[in-house]
Formats: C-alpha cells, structure tokens, sequence
C-alpha cells in the first residue's frame, strides 16, 4: 500500500488550484441524484451537472453522489452551479486529505475515509469520500465507482428506518455510521488473523510468521491512521454549534463518536497483541535453539571420552600390549559403548535430556 502521495504536480500553483492528487483510476464521472421526502423517492443518473433541474423542490431532500474526481469538466460545473469556494474544490480533489470538518456560512464540508478489505488478496483498500452538507442538499464526492454506502441507499427506496422522515443532516450521519461500521469489519476481519497467527507460533514458530506479524502491525498502523482523525472528526461533528446540525441528529452523532473510540481502543489492544506475539516469536525461536544446542552439547560430550579413546589407540607405537591382544578390539568397543550408555544414564538423570 503507497504510504506518501506525490504532491508535486501542485509545486508553485496558487492556493485553489484544481489538481487531482491521486491514483489514476477513474474515467467519466457518474452523477446520481436521491430526491425523496418521507412518501416517496425518486433515483436518476446524469452524465452532466447541467442536467440537473435548475431550483429543487421545496420540502424535498437531495442526495447527490459524483463518482470520479478526474472528470475536470463535471468539477468545474459543480464548483460553479453549487458556488463551491476553490480551497474547498482542491480538497475535494486531493484524496490524500486528512478526515476533518470545516465550516462555511451556508454549508459544512466533511472529510472522510472508506475502509475496505481485499477479499483475495487482504489489503486494506482506503478511498476518500467527501461531503459537502446545505439546507436539504447533501452532495459527496467519491474517488471511483464502487462503495460501502449501498445499505443507505437501500433504506431510501425501501423506507426503512428514519432516513426518509429526516433531514439532510441525518443523511450525513447515516452515511459516516456504515463507514464506520465497516471499520469493524476490517478490524475483525485483521483479529481473525492475529487469532490464526497466534496459534501458530505457539505450537511451531517459522521464519513466515515474523512476516505476518509485521504486515498485521502495518495494516493496523494505515487504518489507525485514518481511525484517529475519524474520531476527532465525529467529536467535532458533536459539539459543531451550527444550524445545519439538528438538535435531535446530535444523539446520533455522540453515538457515531462512542464507536470511533471503541475502534481506536480496539486497535490500541490489537498492537499490543502484536507486539505480545512478537516477543512470543522470539522466545519460541529462543527455546528451539536452546535445545538444539543442548542436544549438540550432549553429544559432543559423549563423543569427547571417545574420540579421546580412539585417538590413543591411533597414535601407532610398537609397544602397545592391547594391540597384540585377540580380544582386544572387541573389548574397547565394548568399553566405549558402555561408556556411552553410562554418560546418557548420567544426564538423564540430571534432566539434561
């Protein structure tokens, strides 16, 4: 996972400059359009910000989603028709903004990140959503197609729960609480495997599980990354005294800040069982060493007394009566096995062995 953006395409431009900082993905921008009160909802696409109607209806909620951010032409029309203020749009296209909250006088601009888990390969897959919040009107912006908010969108057309009977602003907290719901996914997702690691270097350490245990510890490190700031975002959103921010929708919002906490606790106890593990590696490496050790030392030393035996009989003087012996080999065999066997008897009874 790419830890540092390259920024240097905006080297020396002005402050407003639109300059996509990100990944290349991304063609065409697709726009869709939520209007809906609490008796009915209507869902459309759009190719163009031009397509959409001139003044929304009164009494009517609008979600509008931007799927791309490298569509130059649908930006520019967005920061026209909506009078978006040019620091905003260059946050909107930076995607590698940190999740914050910023007030404007008819509107509150939200940063965010989306977290996802790779099913084949396990990498955390992060991308920025942007949320730009007026009377009625909540408009996000997305880096590509594809997302985590299908849950929300399917409250609006089934009329479940009080999406529908609310305000933009619940919207608002609607689509931060599945974002933060799936951090949940990803950090059980991450314990399952601290959990599958865990048994294993209990039972046989290898060389791969010191591996694993450095990558878990990065994982959890890129989405702590985004947890900490996600947290101050939702205790801002809590205590933000603005009239786009219902009294009844604060509630919810104190709620959504309880489980940003909860996850960075989570991430807290997870590091420091990672960092257990880690020296649970080490000390298995340890005792596996020690005992191929004490097994070299054992038959060293038993190899010693007869190493030392066969080397007097190789030393070829003439005058040596046990050579001359007919039994003799036989019996220095014998001596030396019995010698052998004695030595073991010895450090297994000292528990050497």
């Amino acid at each position: 996972m790419k830890k540092v953006s390259k920024r240097s395409g905006k080297l020396g431009l002005p402050p407003g400059s639109l300059v996509h900082v990100g990944t290349n993905e991304g063609g065409r921008a697709i726009i869709q359009l939520f209007e809906y009160d609490a008796v009915r909802v209507s869902e459309r696409e759009f190719a163009s910000i031009a397509e959409l109607n001139a003044a929304p209806d009164e009494g009517t909620m609008h979600w509008m989603n931007v799927d791309g951010l490298r569509d130059d032409t649908v930006m520019h029309e967005a920061a026209l028709r909506f009078e978006l203020h040019p620091l905003l749009v260059e946050d909107i296209l930076n995607t590698d903004h940190r999740p914050k909250v910023e007030e404007y006088q008819d509107s509150l601009f939200v940063v965010a990140k989306m977290l996802r888990s790779d099913a084949k390969s396990g990498q955390l897959m992060v991308e920025q959503i942007s949320f730009i919040l007026r009377k009625g009107l909540l408009i996000t912006f997305q880096e590509r197609a594809g997302d985590v908010l299908d849950p929300i969108r399917d409250r609006l057309r089934q009329s479940l729960g009080r999406v529908r009977k609310s305000g933009a602003d619940y919207l608002l907290y609607a689509l931060l609480d599945v974002i933060v719901d799936h951090y949940f996914v990803v950090l059980e997702e991450l314990g399952t495997r601290i959990e599958e690691l865990e048994s294993k270097v209990i039972t046989r350490p290898g060389s791969a599980d010191l591996l694993a245990i450095q990558r878990l510890r990065g994982q959890l490190i890129a989405v702590s990354k985004h947890v900490t700031p996600m947290r101050e975002l939702a205790g801002r959103l809590n205590t933000i005294q603005h009239p786009l921010i219902d009294k009844a929708t604060r509630r919810y919002l104190n709620d959504l800040q309880d489980h940003t906490v909860y996850i960075a606790d989570t991430i807290g106890t997870y590091r420091e069982l990672l960092t257990s593990l880690e020296n649970t590696y080490h000390a298995g490496v340890n005792l596996r060493m020690g005992q191929v050790m004490k097994l070299l030392t054992v038959i060293s030393t038993i190899f010693i007394p007869l190493t030392f035996i066969v080397g007097i009989y190789g030393m070829n003087f003439h005058h040596m009566p046990e050579l001359e012996w007919r039994y003799g080999y036989y019996g220095v065999m014998g001596f030396m096995a019995m010698l052998s066997f004695a030595m073991l008897g010895w450090f297994k009874r000292k528990k050497w062995l």
